[in-house]
């Protein structure tokens, strides 16, 4: 007989939705639609198995008790339903609990930090804190953030165009308007060390680089909650990794018109207090669901894995002396 080890009482997704018509039913979930075609002698049993994990709290053998007619049908059901990811375990509902934005917020940075405390320092801090990092890995992280930032306002602009408050499209575009030109900062500190504007307008960044914007751009066109919080990652800054560059810089005899500028960004970050950009968002949201809080928390969770990939790749790629710098497809580029 058929078991669904995963759950000991399944239960419907939210935002699962049932059509009755005389010889079936058409179940919707997000984009999904499933036809449900029932003999017209199993219907009442099968509605009432349908509410019934709409509710939850009932394993098989008493979905069986209470549906006996359906009794060979309801396996074959769970096993379509779990297939396409319309059910899930009643405890994980009854754990968590709906809350509003700011009960989320302060959930997700704990839910983030916890994450962080059980994985080793990104690679460039080890390698800074060792101090084996190599001038052209310093270029490269400078290299890597002009993407970011240069990139930066066509990434925001799809959260412009959704459906929000007033008090959070103001908030947005305010945001929108402050990293307007912060790439300038950066072109400021990689021409000190002999990279051009017209060769930052042909570089090309690398791949984790590339996911990792293009991760946020799809939240902002796709998914605004997870958007919202995808900012707090990527606005916080790090004292000690800031610190260490600089000292680092120093050390491999880097201009200051380098750092400075990689520093200066940072401060503007942190007196503009971006990183409060996240909260002010969410104390505009009234209520998160169950399903959405996990949503959010697996895309944070592959984005911050990311953000620690592209870390890594930084490493590699300007570690190895025989990749050119900038990174062009072709071309003949000198070495900076």
């Amino acid at each position: 007989m058929f078991l669904i080890q995963d759950y000991k009482k399944p239960l419907f997704k939210e935002q699962v939705f049932f059509n009755f018509k005389d010889t079936s039913v058409q179940i919707t979930y997000g984009t999904q639609e499933y036809l449900l075609s029932v003999e017209p002698e199993n219907q009442p049993q099968t509605t009432k198995l349908l509410k019934l994990l709409q509710t939850g709290n009932l394993s098989l053998p008493q979905l069986v008790q209470v549906c006996p007619d359906i009794e060979e049908q309801i396996p074959e059901l769970l096993l379509e339903f779990d297939r396409l990811g319309m059910i899930q375990e009643t405890q994980a509902q009854i754990a968590i609990q709906p809350m509003t934005g700011l009960q989320f917020y302060r959930e997700i940075r704990r839910f983030l930090q916890r994450w962080q405390n059980q994985i080793v320092h990104p690679l460039a801090f080890q390698k800074m804190t060792e101090g084996t990092i190599t001038r052209e890995q310093l270029i490269g992280y400078a290299l890597e953030s002009y993407h970011v930032t240069h990139l930066c306002p066509r990434l925001l602009a799809g959260s412009l165009t959704k459906q929000e408050t007033p008090e959070t499209y103001q908030l947005l575009q305010e945001f929108f308007v402050s990293e307007l030109y912060h790439d300038r900062l950066i072109t400021n500190s990689l021409a000190s060390v002999g990279i051009e504007e017209t060769q930052l307008e042909q570089i090309q960044p690398l791949p984790m680089t590339f996911a990792i914007c293009s991760a946020l751009a799809v939240f902002a066109q796709q998914h605004p909650l997870s958007f919202k919080l995808a900012l707090w990652l990527f606005e916080q800054d790090d004292p000690k990794f800031l610190e260490l560059f600089k000292q680092c810089c120093q050390d491999r005899d880097l201009p200051r018109e380098f750092y400075q500028p990689i520093l200066l960004h940072a401060k503007i970050n942190d007196e503009g207090e971006h990183e409060q950009i996240t909260k002010n968002l969410l104390a505009e949201v009234a209520y998160i669901s169950v399903e959405e809080q996990l949503r959010v928390k697996k895309n944070m969770a592959i984005l911050q894995e990311s953000i620690i990939l592209r870390d890594r790749h930084i490493i590699d790629y300007y570690g190895n002396p025989h990749n050119i710098i900038p990174r062009y497809f072709s071309g003949n580029i000198t070495k900076a």
